[in-house]
């Protein structure tokens, strides 16, 4: 008798904790087969989700197989040998893409913030030279990879506080219990993209970003005092939603579309501002791949060019105001007038302005071996 490897309802689930994984690593208990370290010495983060992505990436491989195992089991086939077995997680290691599973850096350098704030890591004192400061020579705003360790606290901490760090240090969000605040979340509507259809964005960030500084309203954007500037948090919020209010156009377009086709008359300008808000009110916040993490590496582009400047203005920022008084508060940029002199080409790549080595070329390259290496 052979047993269904995939769950009736909700798929395939991670075999192991993000949380789980951490400790075990920094404890140099090599989890999932990744290298055992030092616990003494620790591991960078981007090493520890190196390591991590590597893992869930294995583990996919390996219900993959077994998935197609179960197949040849039901043909009245013989089961993989051992060898043949390793050869087809192999093939499927091979082919799958990074971000196949949806554990990204953003989220893990997150859950990593709230283990220094729950002081279950720190710092060792020892760094390393980074990727990006050797391919730029040092420059003075490449910093250094530091590495963590565990602390006692850490090391003492339950395994269910480690599943759920954000839950030890957040209690509550507001006056409601923050499991309550989830399940209400987790309530909202359902939206899903179209299949087959890929959304472009209209504008790049650099665009909105350099014309909301400039106080033009980019895409029905609040208009800002150029002089005040704005917060990166803000900025990037009204960003979102311009992207939001375009994809939403973009869909009723598409239906407006579609009824056209079919011989019916095309929505009037009430039933087009209906379909508008009821996409609106459905098109959840991660249905474009703009993130904060990204948008933020973008900042501090614009920070290291000299095009953006601290407008001299700072506020409490959210974490502040919760139990955390020793975060860093909200700080207002502003253009320089080398930011608003810049050409639009260079707002829209910035990274290839600061580091002329990152060329068109050299990401061509590195996709071209990407590519080869998929399919050796």
């Amino acid at each position: 008798m052979t047993l269904p490897l995939r769950p009736g309802r909700g798929g395939f689930l991670r075999p192991f904790g993000c949380g789980w994984f951490i400790r075990e690593f920094l404890l140099g208990h090599a989890p999932e087969g990744s290298i055992a370290i030092d616990p003494e010495v620790g591991a960078c983060q981007e090493d520890i989700f190196y390591h991590y992505k590597v893992a869930l990436h294995t583990a996919f491989a390996e219900d993959a197989t077994d998935h197609e195992n179960e197949r040849r089991i039901k043909a009245g086939l013989e089961p993989y040998t051992e060898t043949e077995y390793a050869e087809r997680i192999d093939w499927h290691l091979r082919r799958l893409p990074y971000k196949l599973v949806k554990a990204r850096y953003h989220s893990f350098q997150r859950y990593f913030h709230w283990l220094k704030q729950l002081k279950w890591v720190e710092i060792t004192g020892q760094e390393e030279r980074s990727t990006l400061q050797e391919m730029t020579g040092d420059h003075p705003d490449a910093h250094p990879r530091k590495l963590y360790r565990l602390t006692r606290k850490g090391i003492d901490a339950s395994d269910e506080d480690w599943s759920h760090p954000q839950r030890v240090l957040y209690p509550q969000i507001g006056d409601m219990p923050i499991e309550n605040y989830f399940k209400e979340k987790a309530q909202g509507y359902k939206y899903y993209r179209r299949k087959g259809v890929r959304f472009l964005r209209p504008f790049t960030a650099g665009q909105f970003l350099r014309d909301y500084l400039l106080g033009l309203g980019p895409e029905d954007s609040p208009k800002i005092d150029p002089d005040e500037g704005d917060y990166g948090e803000n900025i990037f919020f009204y960003y979102k939603e311009a992207l939001r209010h375009a994809y939403a156009r973009d869909a009723v377009a598409w239906e407006d579309e579609q009824r056209i086709q079919k011989k019916e008359a095309p929505y009037t300008s009430a039933e087009y501002a209906e379909r508008l808000e009821w996409h609106l009110e459905r098109i959840p916040y991660k249905l474009h791949r703009a993130r904060f993490h990204s948008f933020h590496n973008y900042i501090y582009y614009l920070k290291a060019l000299g095009w953006i400047e601290p407008a001299g203005r700072e506020a409490e920022s959210y974490i502040q105001s919760l139990t955390y008084s020793d975060a860093p508060p909200r700080r207002y940029y502003r253009l320089t007038d080398k930011g608003k002199t810049a050409p639009e080409h260079q707002w829209y790549r910035p990274q290839l302005t600061l580091y002329p080595k990152f060329t068109p070329q050299y990401f061509a390259q590195k996709n071209m071996e990407r590519r080869q290496k998929q399919t050796t």
